[in-house]
C-alpha cells in the first residue's frame, strides 16, 4: 500500500516514516503543501497523511483542492490538540479522519488500517485464500498455521496479490505499487522477489500459488483462487469476532456469472442446433453414410462448441469438443476404432450439455424472481414523472428506468448497483449537502456515473457548485419527461464517447454476447459484428479504440481482415487482438505476421482478456499521447486541439449553438526565459496548465499552441451558461494573476496574463478567423 506523507517537521516526518515502513507501507514524503499537491496529481496513492499547518499550501486548502479535482483517496489530517476549528474545517473540506498531536503511533496504525479498508474496494481486516492467511494488523503471514518469514517487499507483494486475486500485475505495476518514486528498482529486481516469495511459499507447502501469465505478468494461481472461492468464497474474518463477514453486495464477478447464466438460456437453441449436427454425424458414422459435407459441418460445430463451453466453466466439454474437432479434421478415412470413439465422445458431450441446460433452468428460475437492475435511475418523489419516463420507451434495451423517492433508499440502492445515469432532484429529495455528497460518490466511481440535476430555481452559484460536484446536466422544473429523456440520451452519448470502444468480429453470436458482461463493467463498450462482410462499414461507423478478431470465419477470416486494416493509413496503429481456438505455434505465427498485436486462446478467460486489452490500450495511448499532447504542459498540442475545436464548431453549426474560444497568453514568457532561465519559463507553463485543468474539467477543450499561448473551447446554449463561462474565466484569471514563481537563483517573479474571448458565429465562422479576431484583441490589451 502506497502512502503520501505531507509533513514539514523533519523529526515528526522521520518518526512517522519509520512507523509506517515497519508495517510494510511504501511511503513518499512531501515537505510542503504545494509539493504534496503535485505528488498527488502525478501518482495514485492509497492514503494521504497530511499535517494542517504546512508552508505554501495548508492541509485544509490542500484537502479542498484534492476533493475539487475529484481525488477520492482517503485523507488523514494531523492537527494540534487545541485546534478544534481546524478539525471541523478539515472534515468539512473532505478529510476522512484526523489525529491529534502528540501522536500515538499505535492509534496512527489503527486509523491508517481503517481508512485503507474504507477505500473504493472494501479491504477486509484479514485476508485468507484457502490455507494462506495474511493479517495486516500484525504483519503476519501463515500457511496451514505455519509462519512465513518474509522480507518487507515479499510481504507487500503477497498482500498486493491477495487483495487483487484475479488481476494480472506486470513488473511495472508491481514497482508502482511497492516502491517509492525516489527508489525505483530494475524490473529484474521484481523477478528476484517473485522467485524468493515462491520459494518460501513452497517450503511451507504452498506450491504454485503465484503463476506467470505469458507476456503480461503475475497473479495468484486462478485454480487456487477458484477452488478456495468454491468452498468458502475467500474468507474475510474479523479478528474481533468468530463469525465470518458476509458481503452481500454483488461483485463484478457475480454480475458476470449471472449474465452468463442468462446467455446460456438465451442461446440454448443455438447450442442445441450445434449438438444436433454432431448427433447427425454420429448417426451417419454408425450407418457408414457420413458425407464430406456433413463431416465438415460437424467439425465446424465442434470447433465453435470448443470455443464457448469453457466460458461457462465447462472445461470438460471444451476438451471433448476439441477432441471431436481434431478427429474430424483429419483428411484420411476414419478407422473403426476412431468411429467408435467419436460416437462415444458425441454422446458424452450431449449428456453434458443436457445437464448444463437443466442447471441453468434452475438458476434462471431464481434470477427471474430478482429485479433487473435498471441502467437509468430517477431520484425524485414525483411518481407521475417516473411513470411518464417509463412510458417513453425510446428503446427498452437502452432506456430502462427505475424510480426511488427518498435519498436514503437511493444511497442503499447505489451501494450495490451502478446505473448508467442518475437523474437527481436536489431540491425536493433531501438536504442539499447530502445530495452533493451522493453526487461526489457517483463522480468518483470507476467508471464514473453521470448525474443530471433537476432544480426548482436557476441560480448561477447553484450551477457552479453542482458542476464542481460532478453534475453533467442541469434542468429547471417544471420539466417534461421528454426533456429529461432527450437530455439523458445526450449525456449518455457523450459519456460513452469517453469510454473505451471495442469492435468484436466473430461469427459466433454466443461469443459476442459473452464478451459484453466480461468487459463492460470495466468501462468498455462492446460493438459485436457476426458478419465479416460488413466489417469495413462498421469499422468506419464505430471508430473503435481496439479491435478483436476471430481467426476462423466464413467468407473472410480474421487474418485477412487484419491485413486489410494494416494497409489503411487511418487504422495502421489500431490495436488488434485475435481470438482463436488453436494453440499450435503455426497459428500464433500467422496472427503476428498478419499484423496482430496479441491473441487469446478460446475458451476466453475474462481476467486474461481484460489484462491483455488493458496492456494493449495503455501502449496505444502512450504512442497516441506522444503525437497528440504537448510534452511540457500535458495538454493537447496545436494539431490535436485544432481538430477538436473544429469538430466542436461543426457540431455547434448543426445544433445552432454558440462556441466560446478563449486565448490566454503569457505575454512576457520570452523575457522570463531570458531573465530567469528556460527552467523558470517551463515552471510557469506547467503551473498554468494545472490551474486550467483544475477549473475546466467538464468536457471543455484545452490546448497549448506554443509561445505561451493556451486555448480553451466551450460550447454554450443559454444566457445562464454564458454566465457560467464568464464565471470560470474570471476564476482562472484571478488564480493566474495570483501566482508567484521562484527562479533557480531564488528571485521571485510573476507572469503577465493577457486574454481574449471570441464567439462563434458572432466573431467568425471558421477556427482561423476566430483566432485572428482573438489575436487582434490581445494586441490591443
Amino acid at each position: 500500500m502506497k502512502i503520501l506523507l505531507i509533513e514539514d517537521d523533519e523529526v515528526l516526518a522521520s518518526a512517522l516514516l519509520q512507523s509506517l515502513t515497519q508495517h510494510h507501507y511504501a511511503v513518499e514524503i512531501a515537505q510542503d503543501g504545494q509539493i504534496g499537491w503535485e505528488y498527488a496529481q502525478g501518482t495514485n496513492y492509497d492514503l494521504i497523511l497530511t499535517d494542517v499547518g504546512l508552508p505554501k499550501l495548508d492541509g485544509i486548502t490542500l484537502c479542498q483542492r484534492l476533493r475539487s479535482s475529484r481525488c477520492s483517496t482517503p485523507i488523514l489530517l494531523i492537527t494540534a490538540k487545541d485546534e478544534t476549528n481546524d478539525r471541523i474545517r478539515g472534515l468539512d473540506a473532505g478529510a476522512d479522519d484526523y489525529l491529534i498531536k502528540p501522536l500515538n503511533l499505535g492509534e496512527l496504525q489503527a486509523r491508517v488500517r481503517a481508512l485503507l479498508r474504507r477505500g473504493d474496494t472494501p479491504r477486509p481486516p484479514v485476508l485468507e485464500v484457502g490455507a494462506l492467511r495474511l493479517d495486516p494488523s500484525i504483519c503476519k503471514v501463515t500457511y496451514d498455521n505455519q509462519v512465513l518469514d518474509l522480507t518487507p517487499k515479499e510481504y507487500g507483494l503477497l498482500e498486493l496479490l491477495l487483495r487483487n486475486p484475479l488481476r494480472v500485475f506486470s513488473r511495472g505495476d508491481i514497482i508502482e505499487h511497492l516502491w517509492t518514486f525516489d527508489d525505483p528498482p530494475q524490473e529484474e529486481t521484481v523477478k528476484s522477489h517473485i522467485k524468493w516469495l515462491r520459494h518460501k511459499l513452497k517450503v511451507v507447502g504452498a506450491v504454485d500459488w503465484i503463476e506467470n501469465v505469458y507476456g503480461l505478468g503475475y497473479r495468484l494461481n486462478s485454480q487456487k483462487v477458484t477452488s478456495s472461492r468454491n468452498s468458502e468464497k475467500i474468507i474475510q474474518k474479523n479478528p474481533k469476532q468468530n463469525s465470518l463477514i458476509s458481503d452481500t453486495s454483488p461483485s463484478v464477478e457475480q454480475q458476470f456469472n449471472q449474465a452468463m447464466s442468462g446467455l446460456w438460456n438465451q442461446y440454448q437453441g443455438l447450442m442445441t442446433q450445434r449438438m444436433e449436427v454432431l448427433q447427425q454425424a454420429a448417426k451417419a458414422l454408425s450407418s457408414g453414410t457420413l458425407t464430406i459435407e456433413l463431416r465438415k459441418s460437424a467439425e465446424r460445430e465442434a470447433h465453435k462448441l470448443a470455443g464457448v463451453l469453457g466460458m461457462f466453466e465447462q472445461e470438460t466439454g471444451t476438451q471433448i469438443a476439441r477432441e471431436i474437432e481434431q478427429t474430424l479434421d483429419k483428411d484420411r478415412e476414419l478407422l473403426p476404432a476412431q468411429k467408435r470413439q467419436l460416437i462415444s465422445l458425441i454422446q458424452e458431450l450431449g449428456n453434458l450439455l443436457n445437464l448444463m441446460s437443466q442447471k441453468v433452468v434452475n438458476q434462471t428460475a431464481t434470477l427471474i424472481e430478482e429485479e433487473i437492475s435498471p441502467n437509468l435511475l430517477l431520484i425524485d418523489p414525483d411518481l407521475q414523472l417516473g411513470s411518464q419516463l417509463q412510458q417513453l420507451a425510446y428503446s427498452p434495451t437502452e432506456m430502462r428506468w427505475q424510480q426511488i423517492t427518498t435519498l436514503e433508499n437511493a444511497r442503499n440502492f447505489l451501494q450495490t448497483n451502478s446505473p448508467d445515469l442518475v437523474v437527481l432532484n436536489v431540491d425536493e429529495i433531501g438536504q442539499r449537502e447530502e445530495s452533493l455528497a451522493l453526487m461526489l460518490n457517483l463522480a468518483t466511481r470507476t467508471p464514473p456515473v453521470p448525474v443530471l440535476i433537476l432544480a426548482i430555481t436557476d441560480q448561477l452559484i447553484d450551477r457552479v457548485t453542482l458542476a464542481q460536484s460532478g453534475a453533467r446536466g442541469f434542468l429547471v422544473k417544471p420539466v417534461t419527461a421528454i426533456q429529461i429523456g432527450e437530455t439523458a440520451s445526450q449525456i449518455l452519448q457523450f459519456t460513452r464517447s469517453l469510454t473505451v470502444n471495442i469492435l468484436v468480429v466473430d461469427d459466433d453470436p454466443l461469443i459476442l454476447a459473452a464478451l459484453a458482461p466480461m468487459l463492460e463493467p470495466w468501462g468498455m463498450r462492446i460493438t459485436g459484428l457476426d458478419d465479416p462482410l460488413r466489417f469495413w462499414e462498421v469499422l468506419q461507423a464505430t471508430a473503435p479504440d481496439l479491435l478483436i478478431l476471430d481467426v476462423e470465419m466464413p467468407h473472410i477470416n480474421g487474418m485477412e481482415l487484419c491485413q486489410a486494416v494494416r494497409t489503411d493509413p487511418q487504422w495502421q496503429e489500431l490495436p488488434i487482438v485475435f481470438l482463436t481456438a488453436h494453440r499450435e505455434m503455426e497459428t500464433v505465427q500467422q496472427v503476428f505476421a498478419a499484423g496482430g498485436d496479441d491473441y487469446v486462446v478460446k475458451p476466453v478467460v475474462g481476467a486474461e482478456l481484460l489484462a491483455r486489452i488493458t496492456h494493449r490500450l495503455e501502449r496505444s495511448r502512450l504512442l497516441q499521447s506522444l503525437s497528440t499532447k504537448d510534452s511540457l504542459t500535458g495538454l493537447a498540442n496545436q494539431f490535436q486541439s485544432s481538430r477538436d475545436l473544429q469538430h466542436l464548431i461543426t457540431q455547434a453549426e448543426k445544433n445552432q449553438q454558440s462556441v466560446y474560444l478563449m486565448i490566454l497568453s503569457i505575454s512576457d514568457l520570452r523575457q522570463i526565459n531570458i531573465q530567469h532561465s528556460h527552467e523558470a519559463g517551463n515552471q510557469v507553463l506547467q503551473r498554468w496548465s494545472r490551474l486550467l485543468q483544475s477549473v475546466f474539467y467538464n468536457g471543455e477543450i484545452l490546448g497549448y499552441w506554443g509561445n505561451g499561448e493556451f486555448v480553451v473551447g466551450v460550447s454554450g446554449f443559454s444566457e445562464t451558461e454564458r454566465l457560467i463561462v464568464q464565471h470560470r474565466l474570471s476564476e482562472i484569471l484571478t488564480k493566474l494573476r495570483q501566482q508567484v514563481f521562484t527562479a533557480f537563483n531564488g528571485d521571485r517573479f510573476q507572469a503577465t496574463c493577457n486574454y481574449a474571448v471570441v464567439e462563434y458565429p458572432h466573431d467568425g465562422l471558421k477556427l482561423q478567423s476566430l483566432y485572428q479576431v482573438a489575436n487582434s484583441m490581445l494586441k490591443h490589451n
